[in-house]
């Protein structure tokens, strides 16, 4: 492989995973009211799109850690992190993968905090139905059996 294709196969795999994170973004958001509303079918479908996402991403961090391997190799360089990778790059190549690692650092935090606020609802949602179901059972005692 060329040091070209190496660059340009690492970036398509970046834009790969870009992509894959912002549609998981964007299910994680869209599962929010489904949630808040108690929608569990809904919840349960986009649950469902999400960890095919998962995984279509967790194939693609492993194309994207071949192709950083690929052009470490190209490089001659024995480790695959960015850090080291941009060191052997041109300020051309740098500008190629930059923008995209950049972005995908953006994507990341935004997916961490709208997993958090949907986790968040979905314990409210479990306390709720925990406080319901032991006020229920209190109601349905008899008063020889006191809770």
């Amino acid at each position: 492989m060329s040091r070209d294709a190496a660059v340009n196969a690492l970036a398509d795999r970046l834009d790969e995973a870009l992509e894959s994170q912002r549609r998981l973004l964007e299910m994680v958001v869209e599962q929010r009211p489904a949630i808040a509303g108690g929608r569990h079918e809904e919840v349960d479908a986009i649950a469902g799109r999400i960890e095919l996402e998962v995984r279509r991403l967790s194939a693609i961090k492993q194309a994207r850690a071949a192709a950083a391997e690929a052009l470490a190799d190209e490089l001659g360089l024995a480790a695959t992190r960015w850090s080291v990778l941009r060191e052997g790059l041109s300020p051309a190549e740098r500008a190629a993968i930059t923008p995209r690692l950049q972005a995908i650092e953006s994507v990341v935090p935004a997916l961490a905090l709208a997993h958090a606020v949907n986790g968040q609802l979905v314990r409210h949602e479990l306390e709720l139905v925990g406080t319901s179901g032991r006020t229920l059972s209190s109601r349905d005692r008899p008063p020889s059996h006191p809770p």
